[in-house]
């Protein structure tokens, strides 16, 4: 019989991508978390697990959180999207999914 090693913990992703981005951005518009839930129509939870780099969050509520903010979210070839100066690549983080 195996012995339960306990809940295993979801890594997050690098705090200088999408989340960072999203931080950055409410913060230059002098907005808080609640007032991008409330604009973007997610829960203020929401926001807070993007800017933390959680990738919990489910594509509709990233895209909403995104549009409240004036950005975009973007899919092309990878060489097309590095080549772009303020993107940020996604990249799967080693270990997960």
């Amino acid at each position: 019989m195996s012995t339960p090693t306990g809940p295993r913990r979801r890594q997050k992703a690098d705090p200088s991508g999408v989340g960072r981005l999203v931080l950055d951005r409410r913060l230059a518009l002098n907005l808080t978390q609640a007032e991008l839930a409330d604009l973007a129509g997610v829960g203020l939870s929401s926001v807070r697990t993007l800017e933390a780099g959680a990738d919990t969050l489910t594509l509709v509520v990233a895209m909403a959180v995104l549009d409240a903010l004036g950005l975009a979210l973007a899919v092309g070839p990878r060489p097309a999207l590095d080549a772009v100066p303020d993107a940020v690549v996604l990249h799967t983080v080693a270990g997960t999914r």
